[in-house]
């Protein structure tokens, strides 16, 4: 996986926000009910609690409680999302993952609308995501970048001043290139 095209062109990227910002960034891709990490990379001063749980290349989430999962869902044409969403039973991961059916769909249309995801304790107790999507330049969504930190630092006024501008200014740079 490491060898593969979009984690070689993801790579560098996420370095440089990890050495800009001492964070943890994620890059993942969709494959059913799960979501894989393909590239990853956090900042030397970003504690090592983030890593023991789940957040290492190649891990397999659940795409419906994560923030990345949620944006490549959101990128779904609407009747295959409907497809993929129907008769599924969404997984209690913790107790403020969203498993009704009904409040998932809305969810996920909130998240198409607003073209970003920002996931509260929904896969792990603490630990707060934000995602965007990942985009070449024929509109096609590739996989989503997300950064993941505590509930301070992704706190509502942090995301739209400095996160949400971070990652989607990185998503612009790596439209190209994908």
């Amino acid at each position: 996986m490491a060898t593969s095209r979009l984690p070689r062109t993801l790579q560098p990227t996420l370095n440089r926000l990890a050495a800009q910002t001492q964070a943890a960034f994620s890059a993942v891709v969709r494959d059913g009910d799960e979501c894989v990490i393909v590239a990853r990379s956090a900042g030397v001063a970003e504690p090592v609690r983030h890593l023991a749980y789940g957040l290492h290349l190649g891990a397999r989430l659940p795409a419906h409680a994560t923030s990345t999962g949620r944006v490549l869902l959101a990128s779904l044409p609407k009747t295959e999302f409907a497809a993929w969403l129907k008769g599924r039973e969404l997984a209690r991961i913790t107790p403020q993952t969203e498993v009704n059916a009904t409040r998932f769909k809305a969810l996920i249309a909130q998240v198409r609308q607003d073209d970003h995801c920002l996931a509260r304790d929904g896969h792990e107790l603490g630990i707060h995501a934000l995602a965007v999507p990942l985009r070449n330049m024929q509109g096609q969504t590739l996989a989503a970048l997300n950064v993941v930190g505590t509930a301070e630092q992704l706190s509502d006024p942090a995301v739209q001043r400095q996160w949400l501008p971070l990652l989607l200014e990185a998503a612009r740079e790596l439209r190209p290139l994908l």
